[in-house]
């Protein structure tokens, strides 16, 4: 061993002297900075690339060549330019030019493919692409590979829910891609292994750059979007923007309403001293309305400093809730018990939420400071009336008031400096929050609940990333100290109080070997219960059926190794995740009553599992297809009513979404996805499933005017047939929502430029436990 480590250290003793430094910037004919540019260093006379990189945010590059590099050119390219090919000096800034053939949108092509691998993430170009049509950013999210989702919730296969960030900011409200068009979209990286930078809980992510605007004065955008299905939605928005100088004040109006609507039939085997069937048919309407308004500063001080601030409230007007009717037939070893009709009313009243984001981003020299500071509060209560009907027993009405408090408040300080031909970046997060449980009911057997918890999350974080000769090298910890304490009636519980104290590594390498771009990644991450799977309140729902949260949930820890290829217009990815104190949905029978049953959560001890999925995205003259097929598998054996249950298939998904160029500005979008029967945790996908999805969009007045119709899961076939097993409880489940809708979407721009704001906000992950 000592052989090879003098050895490496005789050879990093010959070859560093013989390395220099190439560094630059890369620009556009109005000299702004073009990050995520690739440049590669050829040698002469032979044309041999020796290494190469991409530009940062300010379009900065910098990487190391041999000394004789004086005899080699700087290859530098970038989709939506024209590619530039100058002596490699030492230092330098390089303009590039449009490319005229891309915009007069022909058959894109480019130096880099569409879909390619770079640093720790996939990246999918989609300026002056058929993805820069698709409308909004949203639009263009579920045309990506590996992503799953709609409106703001995405996630990526095999991984989980993604956390979304624009141009470096944190996205905070979810509707805010539908500002986004996509003709204002530069690229999207999908990150499957997100770093230490990055919180514990954050298993995937998704980063939109857009197009650099420039412009003084007013704009604004207004859209209108009416949707049928059984029910009417609508989703109304105007944005504005008045840019002066360094100065950007900003804000937006959005009216949405949500109605909603469910059909169930649920059948439930609980296998005790008596077996005890229930068939319910169950039927859910309800409805939304809520009103959002921002309004926000921006001020660039400089082209190297920037603050702002933006504040977010969401109000809900008007009747917000849900009614629900069921019908349940129970039997005893197979004799007619009972009849129920239970007749559920559910209203809503909910205080504005409030958010408040501030932010400073600067440059001192090589030191960039990246800073937040976010508060969020918000007030809800939900009452609910049960008035159950019983055919052989007595009749009940059930009364109870939940209320519910959330405050936050965090800040996130980000520092990067390059050091060793690198980037170094470390930083602190930190987060305290307070949840207010306040449950009450009048049924007999049923407590009342007064719950507290005080949590609060102290994180530290470093990584590291460099370009060297082999390829880029990533890698970096993070380590969090959580304290969370559970008060019941205004006392500490200490049972249920949690501390934790967790180093979360993480590291990636990538490489381009031929034409093949190849990424493997290691990363340790964490899911914490939501809050409400840590109540201790009990939820009637029939004088069978019940439903409490855990208190005593542990997180899970993830620990996920990727490799992901990519070749041309195909793309490889395969994940292997093993999991422990795996957060698992799970019903139990009540000890003093076996016939009831108690649906809750547990962790399971370990959950390994294997994903894998093939996309090719190739272009035909007008008609650009992409087309994925992957499968999720898992290896799981539980106890169920006494006997050992395999749940070990996998889950095969397929998509082909097609995207037609049609003359006079028509684009025409058909797309299909499908997923397969197999087992994910303890639930068993008994039927198949298949969405198709068909759209037209047509642009008026250069882009400033745009309508687009699009018929939603036209078949009608998203849908969920499940079978669970539990301890002594198997429950059989089939589900169909309104999806299947009709959109109509009318959308005009003024003057549109993007606000500089580039708050980035703080402690998403614990709002989205609450």
């Amino acid at each position: 061993m000592n052989q090879k480590i003098l050895f490496s250290l005789f050879l990093c003793g010959i070859l560093l002297p013989l390395r220099a430094q190439i560094k630059g910037t890369v620009t556009d004919s109005d000299s702004n900075p073009i990050p995520f540019a690739n440049v590669a260093i050829y040698s002469l006379p032979d044309s041999t690339l020796i290494t190469g990189t991409t530009t940062d945010q300010q379009g900065v590059f910098s990487l190391l060549a041999d000394n004789n590099s004086s005899n080699a050119l700087l290859r530098v390219s970038f989709i939506g330019y024209e590619t530039q090919t100058v002596p490699a000096l030492p230092e330098q800034t390089i303009s590039l030019q449009p490319d005229t053939t891309l915009l007069d949108e022909v058959v894109v092509e480019g130096d880099l493919p569409r879909i390619r691998l770079r640093s720790d993430a996939v990246v999918a170009t989609v300026q002056n692409t058929v993805l820069s049509k698709a409308g909004t950013a949203n639009d263009v999210l579920k045309r990506l590979p590996a992503i799953t989702g709609d409106n703001g919730d995405f996630s990526i296969f095999g991984k989980g829910k993604a956390k979304i960030y624009v141009n470096n900011r944190e996205l905070r409200d979810v509707s805010e891609l539908d500002l986004i068009s996509s003709a204002d979209i530069r690229e999207v990286e999908i990150v499957h292994n997100p770093g230490a930078g990055y919180d514990a809980s954050v298993k995937a992510v998704i980063r939109i750059h857009t197009v650099r605007k420039t412009g003084d004065g007013l704009s604004f955008d207004i859209r209108s979007t009416y949707l049928q299905t059984e029910n009417t939605d609508l989703r109304q928005q105007l944005n504005l923007n008045y840019r002066h100088k360094g100065w950007d004040i900003f804000g937006t109006v959005k009216y949405e309403r949500y109605a909603y609507v469910q059909d169930s039939r649920i059948a439930q085997e609980a296998f005790v001293d008596t077996l005890w069937t229930q068939k319910n048919e169950l039927r859910v309407d309800g409805l939304s309305n809520p009103l959002t308004t921002i309004a926000g500063v921006n001020y660039e001080i400089s082209s190297n400093h920037y603050a702002g601030v933006k504040y977010t409230m969401t109000a809900f007007p008007g009747k917000n809730g849900m009614q629900s009717t069921t019908l349940s037939d129970v039997y005893a070893d197979g004799v007619f018990y009972d009849r129920w009709e239970s007749n559920d009313n559910q209203t809503q009243n909910s205080k504005p939420r409030h958010r408040l984001n501030a932010y400073y981003n600067g440059k001192f020299g090589e030191l960039n400071v990246d800073f937040n500071s976010d508060f969020y509060r918000s007030s809800q209560s939900t009452a609910s009336s049960i008035t159950e009907s019983s055919q052989e027993y007595d009749d009940r009405v059930i009364t109870s008031d939940n209320r519910i408090k959330n405050r936050l408040f965090a800040t996130r300080l980000v520092l990067s400096y390059p050091v060793w031909e690198g980037q170094l970046s470390a930083g602190n997060e930190f987060t305290r929050t307070r949840r207010d449980d306040d449950y009450t009911t009048d049924i007999q057997g049923i407590p009342s609940t007064n719950t507290s918890i005080h949590d609060e999350n102290n994180a530290f974080f470093a990584e590291y990333s460099r370009s060297t000769p082999i390829g880029q090298l990533t890698g970096g910890v993070r380590f969090e100290k959580v304290y969370s304490d559970y008060f019941s009636d205004g006392e500490k519980m200490d049972e249920q109080s949690r501390h934790y104290a967790h180093w979360f590594p993480n590291f990636s390498y990538s490489n381009t070997l031929g034409g093949v771009q190849l990424q493997l990644s290691y990363t340790a991450k964490t899911v914490r219960p939501a809050y409400w799977q840590l109540g201790s309140s009990i939820f009637y729902a029939n004088r069978f059926t019940m439903q409490t949260g855990n208190p005593f949930l542990k997180p899970t820890i993830i620990h996920d190794a990727s490799l992901t290829g990519s070749w041309k217009y195909l793309q490889l990815m395969v994940s292997y995740k093993q999991e422990r104190d795996v957060i698992m949905q799970w019903a139990t029978q009540m000890e003093e009553n076996p016939a009831v049953t108690l649906l809750s959560t547990r962790n399971l001890d370990k959950l390994p599992s294997l994903t894998a999925y093939l996309t090719a995205s190739p272009k035909f003259g007008i008609w650009a297809p992409q087309a994925s097929i992957g499968f999720m598998k898992q290896w799981l054996t539980i106890t169920s009513n006494d006997k050992q249950v395999r749940l070990n298939s996998p889950i095969p998904t397929a998509s082909l979404n097609n995207s037609f160029s049609l003359p006079k500005g028509f684009l025409l979008t058909l797309d299909a996805n499908f997923q397969g029967k197999g087992n994910q945790q303890n639930v068993e996908l008994t039927d198949h499933q298949f969405v198709v999805n068909l759209g037209v969009t047509k642009s008026f007045f250069d882009d400033r005017l745009s309508v687009v119709l699009k018929g939603h899961d036209l078949f009608h076939g998203r849908t969920m047939d499940i079978k669970a097993y539990n301890d002594r409880l198997n429950i059989y489940q089939f589900s169909r929502w309104d999806t299947r809708e009709l959109e109509l979407t009318v959308r005009y721009k003024f003057n549109t430029a993007k606000n500089r704001y580039k708050g980035t906000g703080a402690g998403q992950g614990e709002i989205n436990r609450m």
